[in-house]
């Protein structure tokens, strides 16, 4: 085989490689927590979730940045709120903006 085909044979199943790993990875989110509930903020699609008992995050589901708009942010916490039936005491994005962090208090349980 001459260098040149070597060359385009390893391209194409690096390629490959890469594909399948970066498909595997994407699986792995999903079923790294597989209670996210997604929610659409602004027309954008959001995974909500519980990282500990007292920390809920919103992040992308398409690996953006999270809405800093005023009504995008107290969408993402109403979602939040919704899905926790915890009241959101603190906020702060994390991730270079890619995740919004929010504290819950579960002790005062919001009214549905």
């Amino acid at each position: 085989m001459s260098a040149l085909r070597f060359h385009r044979a390893a391209s194409i199943a690096g390629g490959a490689l890469l594909s399948v790993a970066v498909l595997a990875g994407c699986a792995g989110l999903g079923a790294a927590n597989p209670a996210a509930q997604r929610v659409t903020v602004e027309g954008r699609p959001y995974l909500v979730s519980a990282l500990t008992a007292g920390t809920w995050i919103a992040s992308s589901t398409t690996a953006g940045p999270i809405s800093t708009t005023p009504a995008g942010r107290a969408a993402l916490l109403q979602a939040i709120e919704q899905h926790s039936g915890c009241k959101v005491t603190d906020v702060d994005y994390s991730r270079g903006g890619m995740q919004l962090d929010a504290q819950v208090d579960c002790a005062s349980r919001l009214k549905n």
